[in-house]
């Protein structure tokens, strides 16, 4: 069966449209917050459910449980830290004046009020200690360390209330968990796999989805790249999208196939954030999920397979499908893993994002053994690369 939310119940914090006028005029008079946009995807998830079984920005005790034991407080596994910490002289100015029992507002990047923050509590925040914790490193070029050593000194926690859902370029794409969910039941799905990517799709990530289709305990599969902030040299988001959209529409019977985007800021984490990743998924309703190898991993901060030991240690509730590493072997003629092909190494092309944006970044075409046509097509517009 479709699995329970993580904690056993699926937070909704979403004004209804009834009371959502009344609830935007009461907040005119309040202090207003514009938070960094990593904290703006954060606030809205939690409305929608994706990150549940929080309903606001984690206090201090949710924080140190993280930290020191990977769990909340009621020991159910959580490993990312998920805070609001405002940055600049206006947002700060706030934050010193601000108590417990406040109601404050969020604005969005466009400055519209999107979401209420009923304050309980507010603590320093212990940057480094959360990045060598959380990331296993201080290291400025890690990119998200980078920014938590940028964020604001003081973290404010609370429930919050979402207003209104973001306006996103996702458009239709972005769905709720309580809409995947209620599409999984109308297709009579029960097992659903879960396949988390930020990269556009290539032949040994199709080998990985077409394995998992074939398994018969799975019914069908759920392709859900996280499309809101990536680091520069990622595919721009509107780019993937299209790029999985074309190998969906063209090689995928439209039966067993899901595919939706997933506006959050991507936590290059290596295990840490495999698991975040994964609790992600099951609040969207997948019982199985795909691990295959240095998911989540940046540069050379995690050992590859560690991403899928992880799971050993903090069961989530769902099944575990774990891939070793995939590549196309010339003699094979298609995908293969060193556990299905014999031959030796200098007959295996390159799958590598690193090897494909290398290739794009020098106008080289793209070996039709790794790339598909249609979403090769995709990337030859040029200017699909973030830059900054």
């Amino acid at each position: 069966m479709i699995p329970e939310a993580h904690g056993g119940h699926l937070v909704d914090r979403l004004v209804p449209e009834r009371e959502r006028v009344r609830r935007e005029g009461e907040a005119r008079d309040l202090p207003l917050i514009a938070p960094f946009i990593d904290q703006v995807y954060d606030a809205e998830k939690i409305g929608v459910g994706a990150y549940s079984p929080l309903e606001g920005f984690q206090d201090r005790a949710a924080l140190e449980s993280v930290l020191t034991a990977g769990t909340l407080p009621n020991g159910l596994p959580w490993t990312m830290p998920i805070v609001l910490t405002p940055t600049g002289q206006t947002n700060e100015q706030i934050v010193r004046s601000v108590r417990p029992g406040d109601e404050i507002g969020l604005t969005d990047a466009g400055g519209g009020l999107f979401a209420l923050l009923h304050l309980e509590e507010k603590f320093p925040f212990p940057r480094s200690r959360v990045a060598q914790v959380v990331y296993g490193t201080t290291d400025p070029k890690h990119p998200n360390v980078a920014d938590l050593l940028a964020a604001g000194e003081t973290a404010l926690a609370g429930r919050i209330d979402l207003v209104r859902r973001l306006e996103l370029v996702t458009g239709a794409n972005e769905l709720t968990p309580a809409e995947t969910r209620a599409e999984f039941v109308r297709r009579g799905w029960k097992n659903v796999a879960g396949y988390q990517t930020r990269n556009v799709p290539h032949t040994a990530h199709e080998y990985l989805q077409r394995c998992t289709l074939e398994r018969d305990d799975i019914d069908g599969l759920f392709v859900h790249p996280v499309l809101g902030r990536l680091k520069k040299g990622d595919y721009r988001p509107e780019v993937i999208l299209e790029a999985y959209q074309a190998l969906v529409r063209n090689y995928y019977p439209s039966d067993r196939v899901v595919l939706a985007s997933l506006s959050i800021t991507m936590r290059y984490g290596g295990p840490k954030a495999t698991l975040f990743l994964a609790i992600v998924r099951k609040n969207y309703g997948c019982g199985s999920y795909i691990v295959g190898r240095d998911q989540a991993g940046v540069g050379s901060y995690y050992e590859p397979y560690a991403c899928q030991r992880i799971f050993d240690d903090y069961p989530i509730g769902v099944q575990v499908l774990k891939f070793a590493e995939t590549f196309f072997c010339r003699v094979c003629g298609w995908m293969a893993s060193a556990r299905t092909c014999a031959h030796s190494p200098d007959q295996r092309l390159n799958t590598s994002q690193t090897f494909i944006r290398e290739a794009l970044s020098k106008g080289e075409p793209l070996p039709s053994e790794i790339i598909r046509p249609e979403v090769a097509r995709v990337l030859s517009r040029g200017d699909v690369l973030l830059t900054e």
